[in-house]
């Protein structure tokens, strides 16, 4: 069988002690020795390769544990507001136009990473607008939070939306002054709009297939699909996953963007519970959305929000409805999580694990909270009693930084509190939320050590954290999210070969250069996946 030795280089393992070695070696699909250069030649032989690292930074491949692979795939097959093209809404307009003229009528049109705060005329584009476009095609303009979007008369008619439609409970229409439907979805009526915007199993598996190649070229080797599409889309990642499509391995969240808590009934019912498949492709938590968008802003918070004294967000269940759903997940032996990004989102969703705990205990449930993102100390207190998993997104930090002190004022800084989860023992596992923001984790590292905006802004200074933490929270912790730290997540003896070389050594680089470090090679089970 043949054997990889790798040689002379920077090995980051992320084992217990945090041991940075000089040399590795893989045989099949699994780490056989980790050490110095002499310890690892003694096993050459016939089969062997030797591979000189050339003092570069190797690593345990980037365990992503909040990720939408099919919502990031599918994206790219639609207009991008983030590309650098797009800085207006007449950019958008001619750039749907033009999408327009190739496809056929009745299909839809899709744009997505809009963000009102970053383009020329800081406003949504307009259902009159979207009908210039286009009578014929049903188009939807997708804020890069992907709670939001603005979408054509044909598409309102698809949805059957009219000036005569309630707002959905947990959503809202949006209306001009004369009560008019102006084409603004949000939160739930967004939701359902998207449900209905569906892309084809053909369209998702060359989505899958994208982005997997991306992810490979950014060292992705796992991730927690957080998913979006229902039960169809979970096939599709299984089914995509088992033939190689998907390269990543795979720990698949029940859940969708709309009606997630007839799936968690259908799902928490069921035979199955958390953990089932195998090393490529596992079943993970329920999850259900319990509030907006951090940059939206609709979040649920308990103190009303400095933009808007009069505005807490939105949430979408009340305490009963979450502890009916998800306490006899719990017993039924599943993982539980939500989408909880306000301050009273995660104290409701905490509040139903504590009362879980109480009635079935289970020390090893590793119940988690996506995203929590105001988590002030109370709060994290509290998943530190119950031991209950974070899984904060640094890189927003970035990107949305700069808005989240206008909107929370003094709150922005006790967002995704990397330095309170270390200070606290508490094990957390950072996740992009791609396609929200990127998928690179380089610059979610960065995000993680300085806490700047795109601005420059530094927000919360002391919850930033060391390189060697936050190589942790991207690997090992992601692997203890998924009950798999015992078969990856560190570059130790008998776990899976899921490695990534970067193009130089992590340690001696400046901080402002991380974002910059770029993927020499990625490997999965010992085969290398992506080559640069």
């Amino acid at each position: 069988m043949k054997n990889y030795l790798f040689v002379n280089g920077e090995v980051i393992t992320v084992n217990k002690e945090n041991r940075i070695a000089e040399a590795v070696a893989v045989q099949g699909n699994q780490i056989i020795q980790v050490g110095n250069n002499d310890d690892i030649l003694r096993l050459k032989n016939g089969n062997s390769e030797i591979i000189d690292l050339k003092k570069q930074t190797l690593l345990p491949g980037f365990i992503d544990s909040h990720i939408h692979i099919t919502l990031h795939g599918t994206n790219e097959l639609s207009v991008s507001c983030k590309d650098n093209s797009i800085q207006s809404i007449s950019d958008l307009l001619t750039a749907l136009k033009e999408i327009a003229k190739k496809t056929p009528k009745g299909k839809w049109i899709r744009a997505w990473g809009f963000n009102e705060n970053k383009i020329k005329e800081k406003r949504y584009p307009t259902r009159e607008e979207l009908d210039y476009v286009s009578n014929d095609h049903p188009i939807i303009v997708t804020r890069t939070c992907n709670h939001i979007s603005v979408v054509n008369s044909k598409a309102l008619s698809l949805a059957n939306f009219n000036e005569n439609s309630p707002d959905p409970e947990g959503g809202r229409l949006g209306r001009d002054g004369n009560g008019k439907l102006n084409g603004l979805l949000i939160e739930k009526a967004h939701m359902q709009m998207f449900s209905i915007a569906s892309f084809s199993n053909e369209e998702i598996e060359e989505a899958h297939r994208l982005a997997s190649r991306q992810f490979l070229e950014k060292g992705i080797t796992s991730i927690h699909e957080a998913s979006g599409f229902g039960f169809n889309n979970l096939r599709l990642l299984q089914e995509h996953t088992q033939s190689g499509i998907i390269k990543q391995r795979v720990f698949a969240m029940i859940g969708a963007l709309h009606g997630a808590d007839e799936i968690v009934k259908i799902m928490r019912d069921s035979a199955v519970f958390t953990g089932l498949g195998d090393n490529h492709y596992k079943i993970g938590p329920l999850k259900l959305f319990l509030d907006g968008s951090s940059s939206g802003p609709t979040i649920w918070t308990r103190e009303p929000y400095t933009s808007n004294p009069n505005d807490f967000g939105v949430h979408y269940y009340n305490q009963e409805e979450v502890d009916e759903l998800f306490i006899p997940a719990h017993e039924n032996g599943w993982q539980i999580t939500a989408h909880a990004q306000g301050d009273a989102a995660i104290e409701m969703l905490l509040n139903t694990i504590e009362k879980a705990n109480k009635f079935f205990p289970r020390p090893e449930a590793r119940h988690r909270i996506e995203h929590a993102g105001i988590a002030s100390p109370d709060l994290v207190y509290r998943m530190k009693k119950l031991n209950v998993l974070p899984i904060p997104n640094p890189a927003f930090i970035y990107e949305f930084g700069d808005g989240y002190v206008k909107d929370y004022g003094e709150r922005a800084k006790q967002m995704y509190p990397l330095g309170d989860y270390i200070s606290s023992g508490i094990i957390a596992a950072i996740g992009s939320d791609c396609p929200v923001t990127t998928y690179e984790p380089m610059l979610g590292l960065y995000a993680a050590l300085t806490r700047k905006t795109q601005n420059g802004k530094i927000i919360g200074e002391n919850k930033r954290i060391a390189l060697l933490d936050a190589i942790r929270m991207y690997t090992i912790n992601g692997a203890y999210a998924s009950f798999e730290e015992k078969i990856k997540g560190s570059i130790e003896p008998g776990k899976l070969a899921d490695l990534v070389l970067f193009d130089r050594s992590l340690l001696q680089a400046d901080i402002e250069e991380i974002p910059e470090i770029q993927v020499e090679w990625t490997m999965i089970d010992g085969n290398f996946v992506f080559v640069r």
